[in-house]
């Protein structure tokens, strides 16, 4: 068949692009090509190649064994099974040695989701796009008239005019979590069509929040559109960008990188950075879409649409940094020869990108021989772990507050919402409630009960009608954006149960936690998900305390290649048994279904962890006791969220028809290191600092410090009191907080690991 000037074209750009593609590596310290075809991506002869001198330069993988058959081939399965990614363990090594690798986008094949590209159909028509990845979704057309066809000579797969030629692929119920960002390179033809908009990409199709996220579109008057759809109070949250820079002559490639970034939608085409015509919302979030009847369309089924194509379409995990959008973009420009379409001063319009410091952010990295020793000492050495049972409790030094919550104000959102900026309910995990699901705040019955005279936020398990149901906060959203903390830390919550009537002790099914995720498992869906339950009371043994049960999860994708143990690790608590004088050494032992406040604090240092709680007196005064301690688990230390919920196992019993049983509490706290909150990491080039006046009316002022990165976010407090975040470097002061300390801390979301400074007080 007679290949159309189209195709024609294209074809030859292409074969420019892969002679020039295998050479354009900077000259210094450059490693023999790597790349031998050109095509920007490693097969599993030049994969073998790739870690032959990956093992040449780091020395804790000189003698491992890759090629795991003896073909001499390395596929992407060798390199990953029965290790850790290679992105978690040879960063260190691999940089200090300084040598330059062609940077592909499966170099490190952990970072993709869902990739097409078109090296894997043949040429011709194209009745299936099967896809590489951890996730496969292939691409599919039924009927013969309206499927693309792939081009000759690396030309693409091709769409023709006003033929609705489109293929469809399963659509992804957690796309906000699995594709956290999106790479298209393509070419369109705006002089063809019989209508003046073609629809090239739409992601989960549909009319509600997450649907429809990415779509994109070209349109001849405009550009082209990019689009992702949240939910917020006012409805739908439309986040639209238009670039008018793309070369639709039909010939010419163009590349665009999009995805959300921490509340914020972004997008470059052509390696140039677009912007929404209206100011963002500063957070974003969705309903979860039905789990049936998801379609993704690639390409446009009406039958006016313009000539177009495309090379790659790649969804990948995680939201890279501003310099990774830039290699991705690179990469995608030079595999077909429109690096000359980049900015003149985009770091890799001359060259092609190299593995650098970008491609190896901080994981946790579990050790299951430290595991299996920590559990065995915590096993073992119960004396001790109670050496200080009831004695007064160590004074903690060093630390100072980063978070507290009065509940003077009802500060709860549904996390689906976009709209909160501390509290966020039910949180991403259904299972949290057991066999009484849960309910979003604002939804009958309400299982969030606020007290506004006592200022007392509850959780709640209510029978409605025979309905169970539950509510649980969390301080991050459904996206894992939110209030977090790192390093050693203090959590202190001060709460209490309803006392059961007289005569009765509590439903036998309620179920309650004070507890701890990570959220890298949300950005990273291959890694294994940290959990940590500083409390957990049942009533079935209302003696009885669960403390620091320590959880290393399955990883959300159970079966992938990319974790060393999907199926998760050894588990293990610091304490568990009752309460009693005799098991726990306290005074009078605790019975906490008494319905009053107790003051409960989870101590996190490097070396030791404390629990401790605070016991009234006959006078009434209540003084600090330690319940226990334990060697400080490496998890602790991680980046962890707070969640505060009361959940039910239904055959044991709970509360009645109409009936409630709730959890309130207080007050919650977080303490980090003094030490920790005077840091100043990269890109920071000094403190955050804060200018202006704190007295009602006036503007307080953040100058971030930060070089090199654009995305930020501002953490606002009060005297420790949370008081908004967002992307607004300044913060008007109420007449709530004239007169108090306050404080700010920058999140460099755009650099890599999201670097996080704080400012010096300000009163």
């Amino acid at each position: 068949m007679k290949k159309s000037s189209f195709a024609i074209a294209s074809a030859a750009s292409l074969a420019l692009a892969g002679a020039v593609w295998a050479q354009s590596l900077p000259a210094q310290n450059a490693t023999a090509p790597l790349d031998a075809d050109g095509n920007g991506l490693y097969d599993d002869a030049e994969r073998k190649q790739l870690i032959d001198v990956l093992q040449q330069n780091v020395p804790s993988i000189k003698g491992a064994t890759f090629d795991a058959d003896g073909d001499g081939k390395v596929t992407v399965l060798e390199q990953a099974q029965g290790r850790h990614p290679l992105t978690m363990t040879i960063g260190g090594e691999l940089l200090k040695s300084g040598v330059q690798i062609p940077w592909a986008i499966d170099a490190f094949p952990e970072w993709i989701t869902t990739a097409y590209v078109q090296e894997d159909v043949a040429e011709g028509t194209v009745a299936e796009h099967p896809t590489r990845g951890n996730q496969k979704r292939h691409g599919t057309q039924e009927s013969e008239d309206s499927r693309p066809r792939r081009a000759a000579d690396r030309g693409g797969v091709e769409f023709a005019a006003n033929t609705g030629q489109h293929l469809t692929a399963p659509g992804s119920r957690n796309a906000q979590w699995d594709y956290r960002w999106t790479l298209l390179t393509f070419r369109i033809d705006k002089n063809t069509g019989s209508a003046n908009e073609t629809v090239l990409l739409d992601l989960n199709k549909g009319d509600r929040s997450l649907r429809s996220s990415p779509k994109v579109w070209f349109d001849k008057q405009s550009g082209l559109h990019v689009q992702f759809v949240g939910r917020n109070k006012g409805g739908l949250d439309r986040r639209i960008m238009v670039a008018d820079n793309v070369v639709a002559d039909g010939e010419t490639w163009n590349v665009l990188a999009c995805g959300m970034r921490y509340g914020q939608m972004y997008a470059t085409v052509n390696g140039v950075e677009l912007s929404t015509q209206e100011k963002q919302p500063p957070r974003f979030a969705g309903e979860l879409p039905p789990g049936e009847g998801l379609l993704t369309h690639l390409g446009d089924a009406r039958k006016t649409n313009m000539a177009w194509a495309y090379d790659a379409l790649v969804f990948g995990l995680t939201e890279p940094s501003e310099a990774m959008v830039r290699k991705l973009t690179a990469w995608a420009a030079h595999r077909v020869g429109s690096q000359k379409l980049l900015p003149e001063n985009h770091p890799y319009r001359a060259h092609r990108p190299t593995i650098d410091r970008e491609d190896f952010p901080y994981r946790y990295l579990p050790n299951e021989e430290q595991r299996l020793a920590w559990i065995g000492k915590v096993k073992g050495d119960v004396e001790a772990k109670m050496v200080n049972a009831a004695g007064p409790r160590v004074e903690p030094e060093g630390f100072e507050r980063a978070f507290y919550d009065d509940f003077r104000a009802n500060r709860l959102s549904p996390s689906t919402s976009g709209e909160g900026d501390l509290w966020q309910g039910p949180g991403w995990n259904s299972s949290v409630g057991v066999d009484a699901p849960m309910l979003e705040p604002g939804r009958t019955p309400d299982v969030y009960p606020y007290d506004a005279e006592k200022q007392h936020q509850g959780v709640s398990v209510a029978n409605d009608g025979g309905n169970m149901r539950s509510g649980a906060i969390y301080t991050i959203n459904n996206q894992g954006h939110g209030h977090t903390w790192r390093g050693p830390k203090i959590f202190r919550v001060r709460a209490r149960f309803d006392k059961p009537l007289e005569g009765q002790g509590p439903p036998g099914g309620l179920f309650s936690g004070f507890w701890s995720y990570d959220n890298d498992f949300l950005f990273w869906r291959t890694a294994n998900r940290i959990e940590i339950d500083y409390l957990e009371f049942d009533g079935m043994y209302p003696n009885y305390l669960n403390s620091f049960s320590t959880h290393l999860h399955y990883s959300h994708w159970r079966e992938n290649i990319h974790a060393l143990k999907p199926a998760g690790y050894p588990r293990a608590k610091g304490y568990g048994g009752e309460l009693t004088e005799e098991k726990s050494k306290l005074p009078g032992g605790i019975y906490i279904w008494d319905g009053e406040f107790r003051t409960w604090e989870f101590v996190i240092t490097e070396g030791t962890t404390y629990v401790n709680v605070t016991l009234a007196d006959k006078d009434g005064k209540e003084r600090w006791v330690e319940v226990y301690r334990i060697p400080t688990e490496p998890t602790y230390l991680e980046r962890l969220d707070l969640h505060f919920n009361l959940a039910l196992k239904g055959r044991r019993g709970g509360p009645a028809e109409g009936k409630r049983e709730s959890y309130a509490a207080d007050w919650i706290e977080v303490l980090q290191k003094t030490d920790q909150l005077q840091q100043v990491p990269a890109p920071f080039t000094a403190k955050p600092k804060l200018a202006g006046s704190v007295t009602a009316g006036s503007t307080i002022t953040c100058e971030p410090n930060v070089e090199g990165v654009t995305d930020i976010r501002y953490f606002w407090y009060a005297d420790g009191y949370p008081l908004t975040w967002g992307t607004d470097n300044t913060y008007k002061i109420t007449e709530a907080e004239a007169g108090k300390s306050i404080r700010c801390m920058v999140k460099a979301v755009g650099a890599l690991d999201k670097p996080e400074a704080w400012s010096d007080v300000i009163k």
